[in-house]
């Protein structure tokens, strides 16, 4: 599956659909933020984009943006191996749904990986937000 279909292996994929007509590649966001939680089994990835949303909800409504942040969390996390783990600038992000239900997660780069399986993943939280293009 490709990284810009992951929507659909949301446990809600409306949560991420009711905003976009073509959900951000995950192989193009920004990979800012990766928590393993060992008490509840999950990980939470955290991306940021440019591709902004289509559709916007009420609470953005007057504000200026140019930027979307979200997270996924995934749950019932198992068989995780980390490699080398740095911010990847250039990382390739891989999801499937495997025969017997479960989700493979891959996220490589030259310098690292990041692999697990879940249960399930879920949007938690986003938002938008006005960020400086300047360095």
């Amino acid at each position: 599956m490709s990284a810009s279909d992951w929507a659909r292996l949301l446990d809600d994929p409306q949560s991420i659909q009711s905003l976009y007509d073509e959900e951000p590649n995950l192989n193009q966001c920004d990979l800012f933020h990766v928590l393993v939680d060992e008490r509840g089994n999950s990980i939470t990835l955290g991306f940021k984009t440019a591709h902004t949303p289509a559709r916007i909800r009420p609470e953005w409504e007057g504000k200026v943006y140019n930027s979307f942040t979200f997270y996924l969390v995934f749950s019932w996390v198992e068989q995780l191996a980390v490699q080398g783990w740095a911010a990847p600038t250039h990382k390739r992000v891989f999801i499937r749904r495997d025969p017997d239900e479960q989700l493979s997660v891959a996220i490589v780069s030259e310098e690292a990986s990041l692999l697990f399986r879940a249960r399930s993943v879920a949007l938690s939280a986003a938002r938008v937000g006005l960020v400086s293009s300047s360095v």
